[in-house]
């Protein structure tokens, strides 16, 4: 597949813009044949120093636009987010690639491209140009490659059009940001739509735009997998019922800094709060109920007892000699590190707590399973960068080693599903970069052996992106003859925000669908600020909740 690029100067390249290079290099399957770049002279680009000048002093709001500068210079120091890729290498590959200078017109915000300019793009037969400079694009180059020009619009296109880029979700604290793909047209915002996925919000403008960026990524080599498989079928939007968003104005910028600072101080606060009084934050615990949890009340549930300087989350049931326990993430706040426990289960309370597993890394999501009569565990363990699978000697603390896999890879909340024709699947979390979160992707994978020697990824991997419900939240149980996948609904810039509960309608190795059915909050018990996991099983089940602070 051949591909073109709109492309801005080399130096000015960001960091997911070079992920995206490099993507393409390193795919056999693809081919990185044309750069068309801005070949106006200095008076004419727009993106020239002086001209960037002259439009900041016409501005009627040049205050804000100052202020606005300075709180993201301020917001990128604070938080460090810096290129990983490197840069020196991929410049040297783009070097070797054929090159077009076009001239476009320039008429307020449209970029007419010229027949001539046109022409020569067109004999290079490109499938899909990417678009990462200019502004909007006008002119037969919209159809100068066989698919179109793609172009990502950082914001879901149904409700928030305009920029920057992540800015108005955190100020008005949407739930979410989305990020939509777009096959451009001659359309003002009229794009048809790709593909579209959203992603938790974080406090900080600059750190929620750098994570959508990173994220869309993944959205782009996705459907251009999809296209080689021959699924391309782009959507016009919807009707957009909101204002153009346009950069925030000196009393908005005021507001978000003050907020952005206040919520600094909260964190310090936080960790003072803990040192001197050993106040917990966010602090995760355990309800265990009977029954079904899709028929269940769950405000008739009473927290398990939590020991000081300890949160426990992610918790498992398991049954061995007719006696119930639960294994379960015990992370202490003095370590800041997880290890695996254990309890039996009394009542709605938790006795006799052992340790299991514990290392110099951390441990959470305790998957323990039983395969034929031997009994294994399949903790989280992405901080030591990959999958491990122990094997059970005496139950329940004393356990080796069993096997490993995505050596090298950041992975989490990793669990197997055994379906009603015998076939193993294993469902899991992944990071597909440094900077990207391990909510916003799920894999899966054919298991065709125990050791996991023999994995056959799904064709549509990942087959979800996206944070509202992509991060597994327990495992899949059967209820009433269908089959659920719990999953973490990372919303409201809160991690674990809520519990979905997905029916799954098709899983073979070429589909899956699932569909939310219900997401429950956590305001069934006082104090508490978000729920994430769910484990079903011997007609008992076990959900984590945590209190914003106890």
């Amino acid at each position: 597949m051949k591909i073109g690029i709109l492309i801005k100067e080399f130096e000015a390249l960001s960091n997911y813009e070079l992920r995206i290079i490099k993507g393409i290099i390193e795919n056999p399957s693809l081919e990185l044949v044309l750069l068309i770049q801005d070949g106006r002279k200095e008076n004419d680009n727009p993106k020239a120093l002086k001209n960037k000048l002259k439009r900041l002093l016409k501005s009627k709001d040049i205050f804000g636009k100052a202020l606005f500068s300075f709180q993201c210079k301020i917001e990128n120091k604070l938080l460090k987010e810096k290129s990983i890729v490197d840069k020196t290498r991929i410049v040297q590959e783009l070097n070797k690639v054929d090159k077009i200078k076009v001239t476009p017109e320039r008429k307020g915000f449209l970029d007419i491209f010229s027949k001539n300019d046109v022409d020569k793009i067109k004999k290079y037969n490109l499938d899909i140009i990417l678009r990462h400079e200019f502004n909007i694009i006008r002119g037969e180059i919209l159809y100068a490659a066989k698919y179109g020009i793609w172009s990502f619009h950082h914001g879901d296109n149904s409700i928030n059009r305009g920029g920057p880029p992540g800015f108005w979700e955190v100020f008005l604290n949407q739930s979410s940001v989305g990020v939509t793909l777009q096959k451009l047209t001659p359309e003002l915002d009229g794009g048809l739509v790709i593909d579209k996925s959203f992603f938790n919000r974080y406090w900080s403008f600059i750190k929620t735009r750098h994570h959508i960026l990173e994220a869309s990524v993944s959205i782009l080599f996705k459907n251009i997998k999809k296209l080689q498989q021959g699924d391309f079928n782009p959507k016009k939007s919807l009707v957009y019922y909101n204002p153009l968003y346009k950069a925030p104005k000196f009393g908005v910028v005021l507001k978000y800094s003050i907020n952005f600072y206040l919520k600094m101080a909260e964190k310090i606060i936080e960790k003072v709060s803990y040192k001197i009084f050993g106040t917990r934050y966010n602090c995760w615990t355990i309800f265990i109920g009977k029954g079904d949890f899709l028929n269940s009340t769950l405000y008739r549930l009473k927290p398990v007892k939590l020991p000081k300087n300890e949160f426990w989350a992610d918790p498992f049931i398991f049954n061995y000699k007719d006696e119930n326990y639960v294994f379960f993430e015990n992370y202490n706040y003095k370590t800041k590190k997880g290890k695996i426990s254990c309890g039996k289960i009394v009542e709605n309370q938790l006795i006799d707590i052992v340790d299991v597993l514990e290392k110099d890394y951390h441990l959470s999501y305790p998957f323990i399973y039983k395969e034929n009569e031997d009994i294994f565990l399949m903790p989280e363990t992405n901080t030591n960068n990959r999958l491990e699978i122990y094997k059970c000697k005496k139950f329940p603390s004393d356990w080796e080693l069993y096997t490993t896999a995505f050596e090298g890879e950041k992975v989490a909340d990793a669990f197997f599903y055994t379906d009603k024709s015998k076939t193993k699947w294993l469902f899991i979390n992944k990071k597909a970069d440094f900077y990207t979160p391990l909510e916003s992707e799920l894999y899966i994978y054919k298991v065709n052996q125990q050791n996991l020697e023999d994995l056959e990824a799904h064709k549509n991997n990942p087959v979800i992106i996206n944070s509202k419900v992509a991060r597994n939240g327990g495992a899949i149980f059967e209820y009433e003859n269908e089959i659920y996948r719990p999953s973490q609904a990372n919303i409201d810039g809160i991690y674990g925000r809520a519990l979905n509960i997905n029916r799954i309608e098709k899983l073979t190795i070429n589909e899956y669908i699932e569909k939310t059915i219900v997401t429950t909050y956590p305001n069934f018990y006082k104090g508490l600020i978000s729920m994430h996991h769910l484990h079903q099983a011997n007609g008992l089940f076990v959900i984590d909740a945590a209190y914003k602070k106890k």
